[in-house]
């Protein structure tokens, strides 16, 4: 295979497919030991540097001068079908005679494939992931009703924002200002909570599987892409809060609240709240445009750590029950690897949902800027504790199961 193309043909390509893991969603420990095990296949001597929002190479080349470059990466967007597409390429090519000529046309038709769902099956993906989030919040139906209403509401947004770069740049404090106006009249009205309903209309955006992600890398020696990916959490957390403040601050100054009518909910059924874990495992799965094949492996994965945690609560506190939850997901993903040969993260990221600190930390600003500090320093400790517990976990699930290769 090495003969068959030149120096610059196989840097050229490692750099066409670290850019392209890295976009669709590969963290930076494992995008690192994927471009590390491509360039020793083809004999390549490369050292790698990533971050959240650029790769850097360098190469020695026996007799020639050495090569450094530097890769911005633009438009992350988590794509489980792409990233599964582009593990399988990486295992053909380093598993195969595969040559970098043939590797390179199968990877352009990896980027200009248009494989994903139709939008009425995103906007139901949007409806029902919020209505079946509020439910995770210990809402009632009022706030499943009202969840649902609000996650409607953010797919129009987003919708509306995809070819307005000036709308996108704002969509998370935008998408929360309409949310909370939403959520606060509409709590009044429906008899749900203005807090669940808000905090379930915009849990997509929030950056939970950032926090996760950005620890795991302080973790395994990542600091630059660890630090920077808890800095843009942190942002995302601080612009989704500024919105919800605005919004319900709104609504508060144009409705007298209290004295709308309110409407007592009926009894949440028994079988709603399972039923609500299964409909946001397809949700998520949908929003992460993971392949058909694979949304019932997601819903498992959304099972299985929130059946941890249900048993974990009631017989342990919350951080073992974390904990427990980040071990079983991370165990389930690396056996899902190891038998269909795809990537773990195709099951992690939506198994991370139900695990969610990063309601916590939305949850802990907000107490503060009530004027509840003590509550909130309390939620704000609780991130660092269910970060910790969840990263544990992952850790602890490799040891006990490791990982089968890079992805």
């Amino acid at each position: 295979m090495t003969p068959a193309s030149t120096t610059q043909d196989r840097i050229a390509f490692v750099q066409r497919m670290g850019k392209a893991l890295h976009r669709y969603g590969a963290p930076a420990h494992r995008l690192e030991d994927a471009l590390k095990a491509m360039s020793n296949e083809l004999g390549l001597k490369g050292n790698f540097f990533t971050t959240p929002s650029a790769i850097m190479y360098s190469y020695d080349i026996p007799g020639e001068n050495g090569i450094a470059r530097l890769q911005r990466v633009h438009n992350n967007a988590i794509d489980l079908h792409r990233l599964s597409q582009l593990d399988k390429l990486f295992n053909d090519f380093i598993g195969t005679d595969l040559t970098v000529t043939v590797a390179n046309a199968r990877l352009d038709g990896i980027l200009d494939e248009s494989y994903g769902y139709n939008q009425i099956t995103k906007l139901f993906a949007f409806t029902l992931t919020s209505g079946g989030a509020s439910t995770f919040f210990g809402g009632n139906l009022g706030d499943v009703a009202l969840s649902s209403i609000c996650g409607f509401l953010l797919f129009l947004i987003f919708q509306w924002s995809q070819h307005r770069d000036a709308v996108r740049r704002l969509f998370d404090p935008l998408s929360a200002t309409v949310i909370s106006f939403v959520a606060t009249v509409g709590a009044a009205l429906l008899g749900a909570n203005a807090d669940i309903s808000t905090l379930a209309g915009i849990i997509v955006l929030v950056p939970g599987f950032s926090i996760i992600i950005g620890s795991t890398e302080l973790v395994l020696d990542h600091p630059v892409s660890g630090s920077a990916r808890l800095a843009r959490a942190g942002m995302t957390v601080l612009m989704l809060f500024i919105g919800v403040l605005f919004g319900s601050g709104i609504a508060q100054h144009l409705f007298d609240i209290d004295s709308l009518q309110q409407v007592v909910p009926p009894t949440m059924p028994v079988w709603l709240p399972p039923l609500s874990i299964v409909i946001a495992g397809l949700g998520v799965g949908v929003l992460f445009n993971n392949s058909r094949r694979d949304l019932p492996w997601a819903v498992v994965a959304v099972c299985l750590p929130y059946l941890a945690m249900k048993f974990g609560l009631e017989n342990l506190e919350r951080a073992p029950s974390l904990f427990l939850g980040a071990v079983i997901v991370a165990l389930f993903g690396n056996m899902f690897a190891r038998a269909f040969d795809r990537p773990a993260l195709t099951v992690l990221m939506p198994g991370i949902l139900i695990l969610v600190p990063g309601a916590t930390s939305f949850l802990s600003i907000t107490d503060i800027a009530g004027g509840n500090f003590q509550t909130g320093l309390q939620s704000a400790f609780q991130v660092f504790i269910s970060g910790a517990a969840i990263v544990a976990g992952f850790m602890t699930s490799s040891l006990l199961l490791p990982p089968r290769k890079a992805l």
